[in-house]
């Protein structure tokens, strides 16, 4: 028997789509690990195999990921269709729309965005530098290569999604901004997109909508 939606998402999106789902237990929210994102060529297998778990019993299945490195390329709707934000990546949604991300990245393009998920999650530059990048070639060598790494970056930007309290995630942001020598800003996201991934609607001009039995293309996001 089906028992209502499914969201399948980044655990990226944790903070915003929590705190918007609130209550409502007709919506179940599956999430996948942060990392996922660095192996893209094991991201449709993993997301295929939520699918296929939620078609068992999902009224209707969406998807909080973006193209993502063309993650998402290849997945099979099941019996009920398969919905997914018409982003090329997450930025897009914290945003709120694939316009807004296209107008500040037309403005300023050298710019690293930080969210409270992935602050939490230890993503932000200095955090994967401490994680992975100082166990295996200490200090020094990973110090200059996470500097050499964002070179041409210009910009540290926060987004503040209103989830979440921001002073830990604004301290850490600082302290990345301080380190790698950029520009730091702090901008307000909007919680447009994520509101419509977990009630709609699915409009084709913020969607994909396959059908049942239809596999995603490439060029229905391009």
């Amino acid at each position: 028997m089906k028992k209502g939606k499914v969201i399948i998402a980044c655990q990226v999106m944790k903070p915003e789509l929590d705190s918007l789902a609130g209550e409502d237990n007709s919506i179940e929210i599956r999430y996948l690990e942060y990392s996922l994102h660095e192996r893209p060529k094991k991201m449709p297998k993993l997301l295929q195999e939520q699918i296929d778990i939620a078609e068992k019993y999902a009224s209707q299945i969406v998807l909080g990921y973006g193209l993502c490195s063309n993650g998402v390329v290849g997945l099979r709707a099941p019996k009920q269709g398969l919905i997914i934000p018409k982003v090329h990546d997450c930025i897009s949604l914290f945003l709120g729309s694939r316009e807004a991300y296209d107008k500040i990245f037309r403005e300023r393009p050298g710019t690293y965005y930080l969210t409270p998920g992935w602050v939490e999650a230890g993503n932000d530059p200095l955090g994967y530098m401490e994680r992975d990048y100082v166990p295996k070639m200490g200090r020094e060598m990973a110090e200059w290569g996470i500097k050499e790494e964002l070179k041409n970056y210009t910009h540290i930007v926060l987004i503040d999604t209103k989830s979440r309290d921001m002073e830990p995630f604004r301290k850490v942001a600082k302290e990345n901004a301080a380190f790698l020598g950029k520009e730091y800003e702090e901008i307000s996201g909007s919680e447009d997109y994520f509101r419509k991934i977990l009630f709609g609607p699915y409009d084709k001009k913020d969607f994909v909508i396959l059908q049942p039995g239809e596999v995603m293309q490439l060029e229905m996001i391009l």
